[in-house]
């Protein structure tokens, strides 16, 4: 007499499969399910089954947690250690399709260009991006600190030159 197909159970199976103690394991799943006897069989023959489901219900899962996930990087780009900073900005990155060769040879096509070449780039891409000006800014300021500073320290060198 063949086996009789109990759906309530099936699908019990694929929410055990996919998440809790028993996720990505199909005969603890399928026991966990009811399948007491040939769980082992029984959860192959589900996990082939419903491949489909299974792949629906880890996308929504994934979905759903994907706005944490974001958040978390974020915070970690924020972070004081310098190499967790590196590392999550790597990451990041990576995830967005920049590979360590998309960048060098980002950086390899500037290396032949003039001063005033890279300055009219840099414009356009404030004009593309605004919310590039005041991160430019910023860096023009500290730029114009650092140089205010080294020129001190070289006229106070020469002062010291001649007072001895």
């Amino acid at each position: 007499m063949p086996k009789r197909i109990n759906k309530e159970r099936e699908m019990k199976f694929i929410e055990f499969y996919t998440e809790g103690d028993t996720a990505g394991n199909a005969s603890a799943s399928a026991e966990k399910a009811g399948w007491k006897e040939d769980s082992r069989q029984m959860g192959y023959y589900l996990k082939n089954k419903y491949v489909a489901e299974i792949k629906q219900k880890n996308d929504e899962r994934i979905s759903a947690t994907s706005g944490l996930a974001i958040s978390v990087l974020q915070n970690l780009l924020h972070s004081e250690q310098d190499n967790v900073r590196l590392n999550t900005a790597k990451l990041v990155l990576e995830l967005g399709g920049f590979s360590s060769q998309n960048i060098n040879l980002n950086v390899e096509k500037g290396a032949n260009k003039s001063d005033e070449e890279l300055i009219e780039e840099l414009q356009g891409l404030v004009n593309k991006i605004p919310a590039l000006k005041p991160k430019l800014a910023m860096v023009q300021d500290n730029t114009e600190q650092e140089n205010k500073e080294n020129l001190d320290k070289e006229s106070t060198k020469d002062e010291n030159r001649l007072t001895h």
